[in-house]
C-alpha cells in the first residue's frame, strides 16, 4: 500500500480578533486630526480654573480703628481687595502662612499680601479666655476649682504664649508682603535727639523714675510729664486706660519713698500755634490744633479746635520730610509747636489717627492720601 502523505502539523486553534469599530481604528500615520478634536491639543484653549491666591492689601489693627473704614471703601472702588485682622477677634481667626509661596490662608481665603499695614494691632487686646471658655466659666463658678488664676487668663503662661505668638505672626505677615508699613519708631528721647542732630529745634527732656530729682534740669517755670511708652495701657482686654501728657509747675514735681515708673519730663515750650502734620507716602497734610490741655483730643474732644491748612509752613514741611526720611517712615503723624515762628518738633507717631482732625474740619485729605499710598504700593507689588 502506498505510503500516505504526511499530515500537516497541528497548531492550537486561535480566536479570530473581534472586529474594531471604525471610530476606534488607529489613525494612519500622517492623517490629520479633525479640526474639532484638534482643539483639545491647543494650549490656547486651556483655562486654568484652579483657585489662585488673591492679591490684597492686609490691614492689622483693632475693631475700634474706624480710620481704616473709608480707606477700604476707596480701595474697593479702585478694584483693590483688602483683608483685615483685628486684635480682638484673634480667637476666631484661622491663619496659615506659607513663606515659600508668600501666601496666606486667612479664614478660608487664599491671599497674597501685597501690602501689610500694622497699626493698632496690640496683642494686649487678645482675650485668652475666648480660646477656652469652658475652663474659664468652670473656674468662675465652681468653688471646687482652687486655681483662680484661670479667672485672669492674660496673666497665665497660656495667655502670655498666645499674645507672644500672635505678635510673631504679625511680624511674619509683614515679612512675606511685598511692602510693610510698620509702627516701628525710635523712642521719644531718640526722636528728639535725632531732630537736634538735623538742626531741628526740640525741647529738652529726660527720662527718670524720680521726677522731683530733675527739677533743676530745666530753666522754665513749667514742665510736661508724659509716658515713656504709649498713652494707653490695657490691663484687661478691651479696657484701655489713658495716661496723657500733663503740664505741671516745676515745683510740683513730686517724689516718694521709692522710685516710680520711668516717665519723661520735658521742658514746656511757650508757643503761638500747635500743628499736626501727616506724612503720607511723601504727601503732607497739616492741621492747626487749639486745645486747653494736652489730653483734650481724648478727654474733651468738644473743646478741641482744628483748622485745616492749605499747606504746612515751609520750615515745618522741610523738618517733616527730613525726619520721615531719617526714620524710613512711609506714614507718620508729626507734632510741632511754632515758637516765635520757629518750628519745634515734639514727636512722631507712626500709627497716629487722622479722622478726628478730618471730622472737625469736614475734610478727607489724609484718608484720600492713605488710600492712594496703599494703592500705589499694591500695584507696585503685582
Amino acid at each position: 500500500m502506498p505510503d500516505r502523505p504526511a499530515a500537516a502539523p497541528t497548531t492550537a486553534p486561535t480566536t479570530a480578533p473581534a472586529s474594531t469599530p471604525a471610530s476606534r481604528s488607529p489613525r494612519p500615520p500622517g492623517q490629520p486630526r479633525s479640526p474639532f478634536l484638534a482643539q483639545l491639543d491647543d494650549p490656547a484653549r486651556t483655562l486654568d480654573a484652579r483657585p489662585r491666591p488673591t492679591p490684597c492689601v492686609l490691614l492689622l489693627s483693632r475693631a475700634c480703628d474706624t480710620d481704616l473704614d473709608p480707606v477700604r471703601n476707596l480701595l474697593a472702588g479702585a478694584g483693590i481687595r483688602t483683608a483685615r485682622l483685628n486684635a480682638e477677634e484673634l480667637a476666631a481667626t484661622s491663619l496659615t502662612i506659607a513663606p515659600d509661596r508668600r501666601t496666606v490662608r486667612l479664614n478660608g481665603r487664599e491671599l497674597t499680601p501685597t501690602v501689610t499695614w500694622i497699626r493698632h494691632f496690640a496683642p494686649t487686646a487678645l482675650d485668652p479666655a475666648a480660646y477656652d471658655r469652658t475652663a474659664y466659666d468652670r473656674a468662675a463658678y465652681d468653688p471646687a476649682v482652687l486655681d483662680r488664676t484661670a479667672l485672669d487668663p492674660a496673666g497665665t503662661p497660656r495667655g502670655a504664649f498666645l499674645r507672644d505668638s500672635w505678635q510673631a505672626a504679625a511680624a511674619q505677615l509683614a515679612a512675606i508682603s511685598g511692602t510693610a508699613v510698620r509702627p516701628d519708631r525710635p523712642g521719644v528721647l531718640c526722636q528728639l535727639d535725632l531732630a537736634r542732630r538735623y538742626g531741628i529745634a526740640a525741647p529738652r527732656a529726660v527720662l527718670t523714675t524720680d521726677p522731683h530729682l530733675v527739677r533743676d534740669e530745666f530753666d522754665g517755670p513749667r514742665v510736661v510729664v508724659k509716658a515713656a511708652g504709649h498713652h494707653f495701657v490695657e490691663p484687661v482686654p478691651g479696657r484701655l486706660h489713658g495716661i496723657f501728657p500733663t503740664v505741671l509747675d516745676r515745683a510740683d514735681l513730686a517724689g516718694g519713698p521709692r522710685p516710680g515708673p520711668p516717665v519723661i519730663v520735658q521742658e514746656y515750650v511757650e508757643h503761638e500755634a500747635e500743628l499736626r502734620v501727616y506724612f503720607v507716602g511723601g504727601q503732607l497734610h497739616a492741621f492747626e490744633v487749639t486745645k486747653t490741655a494736652p489730653a483734650d483730643p481724648w478727654t474733651a474732644p468738644d473743646r478741641l479746635g482744628v483748622r485745616a491748612l492749605p499747606s504746612p509752613p515751609p520750615d515745618v514741611a522741610a523738618a517733616t520730610r527730613t525726619l520721615a526720611a531719617a526714620m524710613s517712615l512711609r506714614y507718620g503723624a508729626f507734632d510741632f509747636l511754632l515758637s516765635a515762628g520757629t518750628p519745634v518738633f515734639l514727636e512722631v507717631n507712626p500709627d497716629g489717627d487722622w479722622r478726628w482732625a478730618e471730622r472737625r474740619t469736614r475734610t478727607t485729605p489724609v484718608t484720600v492720601a492713605v488710600a492712594a499710598m496703599l494703592a500705589a504700593l499694591h500695584r507696585a507689588a503685582l
